[in-house]
């Protein structure tokens, strides 16, 4: 769903409504690197209290067979209560800001059904959902592709390849508040995106790499990897943002 809207509202809240077949007593919402479950009902005068959560890109309500993940580019609000899952969109409170949401906005959010629990699926899904590759122009073209097609993570579909970049600390690009380091390198960061220990293999084609070592996010060095021709083994734990520096 795509949509334009005008907000000139006073003390409104515009929330869209999801009626789905699905029963459970915690649904899901993806925040940063991680995965937040909170209940379905109001038992409690607290869980009254927790109207709303907040997620990034998607909510999920699952069983074990089957589930519904609702996708969203820009909102940040979601309740679910029962079996009604529920995108908060717009507001128009006066207090303390009597201009909030007013103006004209442009959103996207979508339905994903699937099956099973919430998985891999959802995750990569709403994150070309929210970030789809684009090639905005290069001098060479066939380098974009040869970089696009180097770095990648195979094995476990739970490993997001989150970060791309080049080290802070290189003395060709290094803004000289730090130690310089010598030479190139590149960092890639990865994560396990739904709470479990995943095994993979970072994979870099044909790009020359001499050294590899596991940093902080920092880029300090810690663990010297262990390299292959055109990759190397990674073990991620739960949840974990895991740093890599790769010296060229």
């Amino acid at each position: 769903m795509d949509a334009e809207v005008e907000w000139r509202e006073t003390m409104k809240f515009l929330k869209v409504e999801f009626p789905v077949d699905v029963v459970n007593t915690e649904a899901s919402y993806e925040t940063q690197y991680g995965i937040v479950r909170r209940p379905t009902h109001y038992n409690t005068t607290w869980d009254m209290a927790k109207f709303e959560v907040c997620c990034h890109k998607w909510a999920d309500l699952s069983e074990a067979g089957y589930g519904v993940s609702i996708l969203n580019d820009s909102k940040y609000g979601f309740a679910t209560c029962g079996s009604l899952m529920r995108l908060s969109l717009l507001r128009a409170p006066k207090a303390p800001d009597a201009h909030a949401d007013m103006g004209r906005h442009r959103f996207r959010y979508a339905i994903l059904p699937h099956k099973g629990q919430v998985g891999a699926t959802t995750v990569r899904t709403a994150r070309n959902f929210n970030n789809p590759l684009k090639v905005h122009s290069h001098p060479a073209p066939n380098a974009v592709k040869d970089l696009l097609s180097s770095f990648r993570v195979v094995g476990d579909e739970a490993i997001v390849l989150d970060t791309v970049k080049r080290g802070e600390d290189d003395e060709d690009v290094s803004r000289g508040a730090l130690p310089k380091r010598k030479g190139r390198s590149v960092i890639v960061r990865v994560y396990d995106s739904l709470g479990g220990r995943a095994r993979g293999r970072l994979q870099w084609g044909s790009i020359p790499v001499k050294k590899a070592w596991k940093c902080n996010v920092l880029e300090d060095d810690g663990e010297e990897m262990e390299i292959g021709k055109g990759g190397m083994d990674i073990d991620v734990r739960a949840f974990e943002v895991a740093t890599f520096r790769l010296q060229l």
